[in-house]
């Protein structure tokens, strides 16, 4: 019970943190600048962790336990199972950090793009939120010493919708620019 209580206020801090955020007018410093940072590569230059999850859920199956249970000793297979728990949570770190750069990615956009519905606004907040409710119940489970594999699968899938969005407003903000650099050089 304890945990969903967590859960529940981890979920509505970082809600109402990102809905404080996305209040119209909502300025990052003094000066009244939007909230870029001072150089986009170093957001568009993200490593993708998400893309490793193949390899990750080949070292977290259950086949894998069970051939250690049958042909490693108790201490190996024992050494092993804490071996891949940190794999799992260096994996997890990944996502989060990946989701990180491709929501600030998204704010960037955002910020750059000539319309912006609330419909979008809010979908990128459910997303978020989806996210974080997912990372913080998967990074428990880890913690109880269980390796969570559909969890990360799912945080995964969230990484990579996120990601294909991302990938797709941007080239919608490049067609963008394209055309109006295009009308600007014809007139």
């Amino acid at each position: 019970m304890n945990e969903l209580l967590i859960v529940i206020l981890l979920a509505a801090t970082l809600g109402g943190v990102l809905l404080w955020l996305l209040i119209p007018g909502h300025k990052s410093s003094g000066t009244g600048g939007p909230l870029l940072p001072p150089n986009v590569n170093d957001v568009l230059s993200v490593t993708k962790h998400y893309a490793n999850f193949p390899q990750v859920r080949r070292a977290l199956s259950a086949d894998d336990s069970r051939y250690l249970r049958e042909n490693a000793s108790p201490q190996v297979a024992k050494r092993a199972l804490r071996e891949r728990r940190a794999i799992a949570r260096h994996f997890l770190n990944g996502l989060h950090e990946d989701f990180s750069n491709l929501a600030r990615l998204g704010r960037i956009a955002a910020a750059l793009s000539p319309e912006v519905s609330r419909e979008q606004e809010t979908e990128r907040l459910i997303l978020t939120l989806k996210f974080q409710l997912m990372y913080s119940l998967t990074w428990l489970r880890l913690s109880t010493g269980n390796l969570p594999l559909e969890q990360l699968e799912h945080l995964t899938g969230l990484v990579e919708k996120l990601a294909t969005r991302m990938d797709a407003a941007m080239a919608e903000i490049s067609a963008v620019s394209a055309g109006q650099l295009r009308g600007g050089l014809g007139a």
